[in-house]
């Protein structure tokens, strides 16, 4: 099976200061993945370059088949396939309809195909009911999984999570995790998630890649990194005992 994506020694550096290292990566697709660690890890930044959002300073980046050379023609076509929710994702003011509408418009679908599209996304997150509602009404869990039919309503083929439910109630977190697997079940989306959360990994991952400054220190289902973690960083974190 072709991966998704491909990295092979890919570094990310700010003048002098290296933030990311990492030697090979591969990611199938189809299933949900963590990136999980400590804050600072290099989560983002990795999950960033693999979204085309940010240029990796040395080594090699594969996106959905093709190596990344950072064209401008490439990048936008590579990056309409793929879609992002942040931890604070942005509302226009408006309908939550016309928030999830806004994707399908800017690419220049109409009339009743966004319609069925946005009831449809809406309905896979169980926000019909809000479908009229005014945004500014919405509370953070409600608004997390706008953002998520959004997302979604574009038909990516994989969607990125960084950290989306930092922000949120407990109860309104396990809503949205309920979702992101009916998402990846009901769609077969990849959908990569960048996490500190260890407990939400463990519920959500078929694969964690757990890192430590800047690197991918191991590698495993969420079964075997939470029931024989290799590495002693990968243990201390999954007891509480490493400071992050």
């Amino acid at each position: 099976m072709q991966a998704v994506f491909r990295l092979h020694k890919v570094t990310k550096r700010y003048g002098t200061r290296e933030v990311l290292n990492v030697e090979d990566l591969a990611i199938p697709g189809h299933k949900i993945y963590t990136f999980l660690g400590p804050n600072g890890s290099g989560k983002t930044t990795l999950l960033r370059i693999i979204a085309l959002l940010h240029k990796n300073t040395t080594g090699k980046v594969e996106v959905l088949g093709e190596e990344v050379v950072w064209s401008k023609e490439q990048t936008l076509r590579l990056r309409r396939q793929m879609a992002m929710v942040t931890q604070t994702s942005f509302m226009f003011e408006g309908s939550v309809s016309a928030n999830v509408a806004y994707g399908l418009k800017v690419r220049g679908h109409k009339g009743n195909e966004v319609k069925h599209r946005v009831e449809e996304v809406l309905d896979l997150v169980g926000m019909t009911s809000f479908i009229k509602n005014d945004t500014r009404g919405l509370s953070g869990g409600e608004r997390q999984k706008v953002a998520i039919a959004r997302a979604l309503a574009v038909k990516p083929k994989v969607l990125f999570l960084d950290e989306p439910t930092a922000n949120i109630d407990p109860r309104s977190s396990l809503e949205i995790e309920k979702y992101i697997k009916i998402v990846n079940e009901e769609l077969n989306t990849t959908i990569i998630i960048v996490t500190h959360n260890l407990f939400q990994a463990r519920r959500l991952a078929d694969q964690i890649h757990f890192m430590w400054d800047g690197k991918i220190i191991e590698s495993g289902t969420s079964l075997e990194m939470f029931q024989s973690p290799q590495d002693k960083r990968t243990r201390l974190f999954l007891v509480g005992d490493a400071v992050y």
